[in-house]
Parts: C-alpha cells; sequence; structure tokens
C-alpha cells in the first residue's frame, strides 16, 4: 500500500517558502515554483509560446464514478469537503508518482494528466498514479461512500500544444488539443470503477496486461463514442497489470 502525504501550510509559511516581496513590488518565484507552472494551465508570461506536436504523448484521464448521484443525495458541507479532499489528494498523488509528468489539469470531478513522450519511466508513472490513487479512494476517502470510484482511460497518441497570452494580464495560458486529449476523454467514459481502458498502440506495446471485454451493452456503447477512429472502438483494452514477460523496459 502507498501513502499519500498532503502537507498544509498556513499563509506566512507558504509564503516565505515560495516567494518574497522585494522593495519595489515585484514578486519572486523560486526555481522549483517556476518548474511547477510548466505542468500547469497558467504560467507566469515571457513573450514565449510553445507550438508542438507530440506524436507519442501519454494521456491520463480519470473521473469519480457516481458522483453526480452524490452531488443530489448529499449537501453542500460533504460535497466541498469530499471534492477538496479528492483534488487535493490527487495533486499530491502526481507530485509524488507522476513527477515527470508534463502538464496537468483538474477537470471538476476528473482530471488530465499528459506526458510528453511514451517512454518506460513516463508509462510506469502514469500507471502508479491510477494504481496508487484508485487504492487509496477506496480505502479512504470513498471508504464511507461505496457508490463512489474512480474509472479512467489511459492512451498513447498525437497531441498539440500550445501556449496563448493571456492579454491583460502578466500571464500566458497553455493547453493540448488532438485526437490523443478526445481518445482519453472518451474511452474513460465507458470504464466503470476501478477500470483502466487503454487504447490499441499503448496496448500493442506489450507492456501491460490486458483484459478484452465483448460485452454486448459496452460494445455498443464504444460503436456510439464520436470522433473516434474505428480501430479504437472495435476492441476495448482493460488494464491488469504490468506484463512481467515485457521486453519494453517496464
Amino acid at each position: 500500500m502507498y501513502m499519500l502525504y498532503y502537507v498544509q501550510m498556513d499563509t506566512e509559511s507558504l509564503n516565505s517558502l515560495v516567494f518574497s516581496n522585494s522593495e519595489n513590488g515585484t514578486v519572486e518565484l523560486d526555481a522549483s515554483t517556476l518548474a511547477g507552472l510548466k505542468k500547469m494551465p497558467v504560467d507566469i508570461f515571457d513573450n514565449v509560446y510553445v507550438g508542438d506536436v507530440k506524436e507519442h504523448a501519454l494521456i491520463l484521464c480519470v473521473d469519480v464514478r457516481g458522483f453526480s448521484n452524490f452531488l443530489c443525495s448529499h449537501d453542500e458541507k460533504a460535497v466541498f469537503s469530499l471534492i477538496t479532499s479528492f483534488t487535493s489528494n490527487f495533486l499530491s498523488c502526481v507530485n509524488q508518482f507522476g513527477y515527470g509528468c508534463s502538464y496537468y489539469k483538474l477537470l471538476g470531478d476528473g482530471a488530465l494528466v499528459i506526458w510528453d513522450e511514451t517512454t518506460p519511466t513516463t508509462l510506469g508513472e502514469a500507471v502508479m498514479v491510477f494504481q496508487t490513487y484508485t487504492e487509496f479512494l477506496g480505502e479512504e476517502l470513498f471508504a464511507p461512500y461505496p457508490e463512489l470510484g474512480l474509472g479512467g482511460a489511459l492512451v498513447m497518441e498525437k497531441v498539440y500544444k500550445y501556449e496563448i497570452s493571456a492579454e491583460a494580464s502578466a500571464l500566458k495560458y497553455r493547453d493540448y488539443v488532438g485526437y490523443g486529449i478526445n481518445l482519453a476523454c472518451r474511452l474513460q467514459g465507458l470504464a466503470r470503477k476501478s477500470e483502466l481502458i487503454i487504447n490499441k498502440h499503448l496496448a500493442d506495446l506489450n507492456a501491460l496486461t490486458t483484459v478484452i471485454k465483448d460485452a454486448p451493452a459496452l460494445v455498443e456503447e464504444a460503436k456510439r463514442l464520436k470522433g473516434v477512429f474505428d480501430e479504437d472502438k472495435k476492441t476495448l483494452y482493460f488494464y491488469a497489470g504490468v506484463n512481467p514477460s515485457n521486453t519494453y523496459g517496464l
């Protein structure tokens, strides 16, 4: 079992650690903070804009199963408590086990994590993030709510990484678009609690053990996915562990 360590600091302690105010009123960020910003949607404006194609990016998309019903059956105190704990602990998990990721973004009761390249290291990180956080939710955070669980998809595909100016502010915005994003988000919608679906390109690496599910209802649902190539609808691969005989280096 892996432990998640979430540390909450008061404002004064955080200020002294992350930045300091100089006499002219500017804010100075340390190197670790600047490095962290490079993985987030909003960054410091530097008049440099990224426009890259990542041919073999690794995209992890996760979402809480049962959250819509949870919203309808619990008051705002319970909702705020759950969602803040879910997101803060997820970021802690990513920082501990997915440290090499290139980007992450919270999506309400879900999240998107991207590694710009697929390598044995990044693939190991992505799997570790999903496994570790799924276990944590089942044993800790979601224990009082058995109807809740985490479902996800992990795909290796092409994405486009770009940055734009945030106009009036001294900030810039970065994001990713492309087939890989769409595919990950579509496939995760088919995953049930604790299930991770991977795409054919990733399955073909033979680094992971997979189970193919062909339940009629699931197959029909996959056929209705929009903006997804036929090869990614035809067969659904469910993650079942690391392939012990893989030659990928995982």
